[in-house]
Parts: structure tokens; sequence; C-alpha cells
């Protein structure tokens, strides 16, 4: 008897099966793997198990760990760029503004990708092939930034620092995003407005940034964190 043609392999999914994860729900849960447990701690056999997936189905699709480790990355990356490249466009308003917009447009962005910064923060502690590609995935954003800081420095907008200082403090302040079970031993409430949390913590990071008072959001803060007052020292 002829197997029929549209007979699949033993631990293979059918066509337009929906146990096949989309893309976007494999790239979270790759991102979080990575994030949780490290590169060398993660196993991709139990990641496709944990998948309800065959053995194989990584490999089918990435080729090797590293590859679907590469995918992963420039997958949070990319989220990272478009909001923060559409904070950035140059539509008129003045440089201090842009800045100010890409800022907190970055905060929000690693505030709902907390697990993203646990994984930026693993790997940027350790010069490697990866920290070569991480790197190479978000020069670009730096390179939109770069001249804004440039300019906002040499007529006084700005503080005077470093351009890598600039980068780790605005940086630097995402930990938080990561490290949600340290913060809720220090008091940080389980009900706490993500959103608005951010917007604070960008608003803080600005007011160390600017000499004066950083350019005001276009929209209202959702949430109560707003209510706390932030001006320049």
């Amino acid at each position: 008897m002829r197997a029929s043609s549209t007979g699949r392999g033993p631990g293979r999914p059918a066509a337009g099966d929906d146990s096949v994860p989309g893309l976007d729900r494999l790239m979270r849960q790759a991102v979080e793997a990575f994030a949780e447990r490290g590169y060398e701690g993660v196993s991709i056999r139990a990641f496709n198990a944990a998948l309800g997936m065959s053995h194989t189905f990584i490999a089918d699709r990435y080729g090797s760990k590293d590859q679907f480790w590469r995918a992963a990355v420039t997958y949070a990356v990319d989220q990272v760029r478009g909001q923060v490249a559409g904070a950035l466009a140059d539509d008129g308003r003045e440089d201090g503004e842009r800045l100010a917009a890409a800022v907190r447009a970055f905060h929000r962005q690693a505030s709902g990708s907390a697990h993203f910064a646990r994984l930026v923060s693993i790997e940027a502690a350790t010069d490697s092939p990866r920290l070569e590609f991480l790197y190479a995935l978000i020069e670009p954003v730096n390179d939109a930034v770069r001249p804004l800081f440039d300019r906002l420095a040499a007529d006084g907008t700005l503080r005077p620092m470093p351009w890598y200082v600039f980068h780790f403090l605005i940086t630097g302040s995402c930990g938080l995003y990561g490290q949600l079970p340290l913060a809720r031993r220090l008091g940080r409430p389980d009900e706490t407005n993500g959103t608005a949390e951010a917007d604070l913590l960008a608003d803080l990071v600005l007011a160390a940034c600017f000499t004066g008072e950083p350019p005001p959001p276009h929209e209202p803060f959702p949430g109560g964190l707003r209510n706390v007052e932030v001006r320049s020292a």
C-alpha cells in the first residue's frame, strides 16, 4: 500500500496545525529562555519539548542553537528599533524633544520586554561573538541618537558627559524591568502600572541629563506614578 502523499513524518505537525507556535510566540519564549537560563543553560531539546514539538523542530527551522539565538535577539531588537525610530522621526521637532521622546519610547518598550533587558545584561558582561552580534544590531539605534546627543551636549542643553555614560544612564535604569522579584521585595506593588512606571523612570533619567527642564511628553501619562513631580537639579 502506498503512503498518502499528504502524510507527514513522525513528530511533525500537519500543515496549518494550530499547535505550531507562531513567530511572535516562538521568539518571545526563546528570549525568555535565554534570559532565564543563559545561552549555555538552554537545551534546545527541552525547549522543543516545552513547545510540544518534535526534537528537531528548532533545528529544522534555524539549523543550530546559535542561529536560533540570533533570530530571537534580532526579533527583540527590531521591536525596540521600531519604537525608537518613530520617536526620533525628524518631523520638525527640536532636537531635545526628539531625544526625550526616544528615551521615553525606549523605556516603555523595555518595560514590556523585561526578559530582553535581562538577556542583554547577561551578554554584555562577557566579550564574545554573541556580544559582537548584539552590538551590531543596536549600533544603528546608537547612530541615530548620537548626532542629537552631540548637538545638545555642545549647546549646553545636556550636562557634560561622555556618550557611553549617557548610554548607560538610559539603559542601566532599565534594570528594574528585569528584576521584578527584587523590586517586589523592595516594596513594588503587584498592581503597579508598568507603563506609568516606565514613564517615571524615563523622566528621572531625562532630568539627570538635561541642564534645564526636559521637554514634556506630547501625551498624557496613564496611572498614578506621574503624581511624582520630576525636576532637574
